[in-house]
């Protein structure tokens, strides 16, 4: 059953299930990433962040986003796919973070802090949308403090 699913949605990722664009001039506005049986560790930097695809099959994706940013107004999706492994995801504290992962015997762990917001600017929330399917696996987002651990180069 759970190869049935798994080729069923590759073959809708290969159709064009996925929305892709061009990336930014920094290439790193959006990229993706595929752990299969081992360990991807991404970083992004870009100020105008759109979005990732991630998928980790028996292995794990760690994406760190603590310097990076999203238009003020505007959302960024990050779309996961995990089958038997694991996905971090690291994000700054300004970001609102709307999960929306469907875990099938696995689970999505949001760790990130809600922004201080202010009634003068409603409309400058930096949302981040982590979208996908888990199964046996997990999402972790959390925020942790860019001074307070050491960066993996």
């Amino acid at each position: 059953m759970l190869l049935v699913v798994l080729g069923g949605y590759m073959v809708w990722r290969g159709f064009g299930g996925t929305r892709r664009t061009a990336p930014a001039a920094d290439g790193q506005s959006q990229f993706s990433a595929m752990a299969i049986m081992g360990g991807v560790a991404r970083r992004s930097n870009s100020q105008t962040f759109q979005g990732a695809d991630l998928t980790a099959v028996m292995g794990g994706c760690e994406i760190d986003l603590r310097h990076a940013s999203i238009a003020p107004g505007t959302e960024a999706v990050i779309e996961v796919f995990a089958i038997w492994g694991g996905i971090e995801i690291k994000v700054p504290e300004d970001w609102t973070v709307v999960p929306r992962v469907f875990p099938l015997m696995g689970g999505v762990d949001d760790r990130s802090r809600a922004p201080l917001t202010s009634p003068d600017k409603p409309h400058q929330e930096k949302r981040l949308v982590v979208r996908g399917i888990v199964i046996m696996g997990g999402v972790g987002i959390k925020n942790p403090n860019p001074r307070a651990e050491p960066a993996h180069d």
